[in-house]
């Protein structure tokens, strides 16, 4: 599982970059609702697939004996 959730989470962080393009710096608070709602979905599914890496790392040192 670990190689297909890294591949993943790399198509999201690339994504994520993707879309700082889109972000206007100068833009009124009332723009891109439909923006900023697609970049949280995406950052959440990145930090999601983050921790399962994170834990199965965790896990993979502990079952060698090794600190995490």
């Amino acid at each position: 599982m670990s190689s297909a959730t890294r591949v993943k989470l790399r198509g999201l962080l690339r994504e994520l970059g993707d879309l700082a393009e889109e972000v206007d710096p100068f833009g009124r608070d009332a723009e891109g609702v439909q923006l900023f709602d697609h970049i949280a979905v995406v950052a959440t599914k990145a930090a999601g697939r983050a921790r399962d890496l994170e834990t199965e790392a965790h896990n993979a040192a502990m079952e060698n004996g090794e600190r995490p």
